[in-house]
C-alpha cells in the first residue's frame, strides 16, 4: 500500500500555507486554492480529489506573459532575441525551482511519501501557486505578485551573457542566420521510475542530429541537447575534434 506524506487540517496543513502566504507577500481568501496548487498528482489521484495540474497550466502561460511585460519595460533598446532570451532565463526549470524554495513550496508540497524532489517538479508547484494567485486575486495582484518575486532576479540579469544561459534561443536564432529550418527536439528515450524519470532527446539541426541531452523534464533535456549541439558546431568550425556526450544516470 503506498503511504502519503500529507497534511491534515489543523496546525499542520494551516502552517505549511501560512509559510507560503508570508514569503509570497499575499494571503488568500480563498486557502483551498493555495492548498491544491501544493498536491502534487502523485498524492490526488491516491486521495481521488484535485492536483495542481490545471493551476500549473495557468500559472505557465501567465507568468510567460507578465515576465514578457517586465522585460519589455526595463529593457527599451533590448532586441527581440535578448527579450526571449531573457523571459526564458527567468521562467526556466531552475529558476523556478530556487524560487519554490524559498517560498517554501519545497517543504509544503504533498507528494507521496518516498518520492524524489526534482526541480521539474518544484518548478510545477511554483507555477501552480502562481497559477492560485491569478484565479483567487486576479490579473492585477497576479502581476504585482510576480513583479515583487521577480525583479531582483530580472535586476541580477546580464544581457551580455544570455546566449550561454538560454541555449535553445540561440540555436534558433544561428539557424535562421544561415537560412536553415528551425532546429527540431526528439524524444528517443526515458529511464528510472515515474517519480524519478529521466528524459533523453536529440536535436536535429540543418537536417542532422548534432546533440543530445538529458535532463529531469523534457525543457531540461531540450536545454542539454541544445548546449550540446552548440558545442560540436563550434567544434566544426574551428577544427576542434567533436565530443558528443553520452548521456548518463
Amino acid at each position: 500500500m503506498n503511504q502519503w506524506r500529507t497534511f491534515p487540517k489543523g496546525e499542520a496543513g494551516e502552517e505549511r500555507l501560512e509559510k507560503v502566504q508570508r514569503a509570497l507577500g499575499y494571503r488568500f481568501r480563498r486557502p483551498e486554492l493555495l492548498a491544491q496548487a501544493l498536491r502534487h498528482s502523485s498524492a490526488a489521484h491516491e486521495k481521488a480529489t484535485a492536483s495542481n495540474q490545471r493551476l500549473e497550466f495557468l500559472g505557465d502561460a501567465a507568468l510567460s506573459h507578465a515576465i514578457a511585460t517586465m522585460l519589455f519595460t526595463a529593457w527599451p533598446t533590448a532586441s527581440e532575441g535578448e527579450l526571449t532570451r531573457g523571459r526564458a532565463v527567468l521562467v526556466r526549470e531552475r529558476t523556478l525551482a530556487d524560487l519554490a524554495r524559498r517560498l517554501g513550496i519545497e517543504t509544503g508540497l504533498e507528494v507521496s511519501s518516498g518520492f524524489t524532489m526534482s526541480d521539474a517538479v518544484l518548478a510545477d508547484g511554483c507555477e501552480a501557486v502562481l497559477g492560485a494567485v491569478l484565479v483567487d486575486g486576479g490579473w492585477r495582484q497576479f502581476t504585482a505578485t510576480v513583479r515583487r518575486l521577480f525583479r531582483p532576479l530580472l535586476a541580477a540579469l546580464q544581457r551580455e551573457g544570455l546566449s550561454l544561459e538560454e541555449p535553445k534561443s540561440m540555436l534558433q536564432e544561428l539557424a535562421q542566420r544561415q537560412n536553415l529550418p528551425l532546429p527540431v527536439y526528439r524524444e528517443v528515450g526515458r529511464q528510472g521510475p515515474e517519480h524519478r524519470r529521466w528524459y533523453i532527446f536529440e536535436v536535429e539541426y540543418g537536417g542532422r542530429v548534432v546533440g543530445r541531452g538529458i535532463g529531469t523534464s523534457k525543457r531540461s533535456a531540450q536545454q542539454e541537447a541544445a548546449r550540446a549541439a552548440l558545442a560540436a558546431l563550434v567544434a566544426e568550425t574551428t577544427g576542434s575534434p567533436r565530443r558528443r556526450p553520452t548521456p548518463k544516470v
